[in-house]
């Protein structure tokens, strides 16, 4: 089983780096072409679509995998379509007003915006499906089609044929993301029907609401770290910091391939009366450690070899952030535990924590030590969280009738 998993993991860590690195060879060419200032823009821009994306998930997506599969729940399904009309329709007010205290508010910038929602709460929502039913092949090309558009878009921009905007940059990023919804086709033909079931709705968005406030602090750490870096200075500092952030954030898809690889898998067993298989998460998490001292030794060449002076001041805050980022990412698919054990309000507890955290040292350090004080603040509230995390895991090893789970 162990050798199962990892090589589940390693297929779907394989399809997140390969769709990284097309990712990443867009954010290279835009990186050079725009100004600091439009870059820094267009991170503030992207950061947020994703964390507002992810509000059309608010804990919903792993709950489902969690409960269809350990319970036998066959009658979740179109709750969960229509749950997803009233996150988005939420998620949708709640971006507006964002982008209008931005200052980021003409009429074609926020429709371009909503439309990128809408496509990318379809795409998470596919990715759920598969993951259930253990589809990792096409998990991988969820994101595949998106990251080969913005790789066939970066080589038109270098050729010259484009001239990189603002907005059609952040065009290009939002409307990729409907190519990939045409895999809705490889779904199960049950999985296509939708009848609307509103009815019990909302105590299951009561299940789900600690883990989905979890996931939004999770997934809105890019627009947060964005929002304190213009804060700090300007549209400018989001540029410099995002893009060490960005590049650190390699660990965050080995966490999210790990953790759709484990969620369904500790729930079967979970449903076979078997304990949490918490052994080969320490492996794991002791690769992670050993790649993030690899990255941290590269990581200066790359940026000065890549983007050249422009984001020199981005190298020191990413040996800070690659190692923030590989506490994080232990933490991220550690939370499989709690999905399966039903423990999810520990994830509220933990991820408003780390907020928490990281707020009051960003109030300390920010104004003497600017993005420096920024990265650190992030790397200090990773490693206490991971610490809690550990904890809470090992005395509920314990205290399961005597019965660990290594």
């Amino acid at each position: 089983m162990l050798k199962k998993s990892f090589v589940n993991i390693s297929l779907v860590s394989a399809g997140h780096i390969l769709n990284a690195v097309l990712g990443f060879f867009f954010i290279i060419v835009i990186a050079k072409k725009l100004s600091l200032n439009d870059f820094g823009k267009y991170a503030m821009l992207t950061s947020l679509l994703i964390a507002m994306a992810k509000l059309t998930d608010f804990g919903t997506n792993s709950l489902y995998i969690a409960k269809s599969i350990s319970q036998n729940k066959i009658n979740l399904l179109q709750k969960f379509y229509s749950l997803k009309i009233i996150l988005f329709m939420a998620a949708s007010s709640i971006s507006i007003g964002i982008l209008n205290l931005l200052g980021l508010s003409s009429l074609l910038l926020i429709a371009i915006f909503l439309f990128g929602l809408f496509a990318y709460a379809v795409n998470f929502t596919l990715y759920t499906l598969f993951q259930k039913e253990e589809k990792f092949i096409m998990l991988i090309l969820l994101n595949t089609i998106i990251a080969t558009i913005k790789g066939v878009f970066a080589i038109i921009i270098l050729t010259g044929l484009l001239r990189p905007t603002l907005l059609n940059t952040f065009s290009i990023f939002c409307f990729s993301v409907f190519a990939s919804l045409l895999l809705i086709l490889f779904l199960p033909k049950k999985t296509r029907i939708f009848r609307p079931a509103f009815t019990g709705m909302f105590s299951y968005l009561k299940q789900a609401y600690p883990a989905g406030i979890s996931q939004m602090i999770y997934e809105g750490w890019p627009a947060i770290k964005n929002t304190v870096a213009k804060l700090a200075q300007g549209f400018s500092n989001v540029g410099i910091f995002s893009l060490a952030d960005k590049i650190s954030s390699i660990f965050r898809l080995i966490a999210i391939s790990v953790f759709t690889v484990l969620l369904p898998k500790n729930a079967r067993r979970k449903k076979e009366k078997l304990h949490y298989d918490l052994k080969e998460s320490l492996l794991i998490s002791v690769g992670i450690i050993f790649l993030a001292v690899i990255a941290a030794f590269i990581s200066g060449f790359l940026v000065t070899g890549f983007f050249g002076t422009k984001f020199h001041d981005s190298i020191g805050l990413l040996y800070i952030l690659i190692f923030a980022s590989a506490f994080t990412s232990i933490g991220t698919f550690f939370e499989n535990y709690f999905f399966v054990e039903e423990k999810i309000n520990y994830l509220l507890k933990l991820s408003v924590g780390k907020l928490i955290i990281f707020l009051v040292f960003c109030a300390v350090s920010v104004p003497t030590y600017s993005l420096t004080g920024l990265a650190v603040s992030y790397l200090v509230a990773s490693l206490l969280v991971l610490g809690a995390i550990s904890v809470i895991i090992i005395r509920g090893s314990k205290s399961n009738n005597g019965v660990k789970y290594l």
